[in-house]
């Protein structure tokens, strides 16, 4: 069970890694610009775990907005213009997963997910949230999920995003991983399915999701 049997492409790459792969990847993907060429890249210069570099210059929720936007999330500044909120719709979702199980995913796997991990008040306590695109889920699925106390947000739901430093914090600790910079309405995450699948193992429920007729089924391991 895991990834060994997904398919990678430009738009699709891996969750996680290792540098020789990296360098292949790169090799590969260098001379046009792609998913899996900017993921490689990333693990050959160690950006892994930095913060954005443009933090320290973004001082408003409008910043924010900007910044996030820039990185293709769909986001609104909040009602009461205090900070930021991702929108969930057709293109992007968030896991929200308990820290112990997103935390053991992470380290086991090298995670090249957008990963918020020191949530902020409106998230679940002793939660993480994961990025990743939408997919519709059967209920069976979402059993699976829920069974780990993994809530997967629907379109329409609201996640409030860090929009500066917390006093008890260092800044580059507000993201495991950062949202890379994509085009507007396109950002660059993985597969629902991919992190799913990682949850599910790491959790050991000896099950998988898998994409069968457009929504993410449960298969049983015999």
């Amino acid at each position: 069970m895991g990834l060994e049997n997904e398919e990678f492409d430009c738009a699709n790459p891996p969750l996680a890694l290792s540098p020789t792969d990296a360098r292949r990847y790169w090799s590969d993907h260098r001379h046009h610009e792609c998913e899996l060429g900017a993921a490689a890249w990333a693990v050959l210069n160690g950006s892994r775990g930095l913060p954005w570099p443009e933090t320290l210059q973004l001082r408003t929720p409008l910043d924010w907005l900007d910044a996030y936007q820039h990185r293709g999330l769909p986001t609104e500044v909040t009602a009461d213009g205090t900070g930021v909120e991702l929108v969930c719709d057709d293109t992007v979702t968030a896991l929200l997963v308990p820290a112990g199980l997103a935390a053991a995913t992470y380290d086991r796997n090298a995670l090249a997910v957008p990963t918020l991990a020191t949530a902020p008040a409106c998230v679940p306590l002793h939660r993480w949230a994961m990025l990743t695109r939408t997919s519709p889920l059967s209920d069976d699925a979402i059993g699976a999920l829920t069974d780990l106390h993994i809530t997967v947000l629907a379109p329409g739901d609201r996640l409030r995003l860090p929009t500066g430093p917390d006093a008890d914090l260092d800044p580059p600790h507000y993201w495991h991983e950062w949202p890379r910079r994509s085009t507007s309405g396109k950002p660059s995450l993985v597969l629902l399915l991919q992190v799913a699948n990682m949850l599910l193992t790491t959790g050991t429920t000896g099950c998988r999701l898998a994409s069968i007729n457009g929504r993410l089924e449960v298969l049983r391991d015999r």
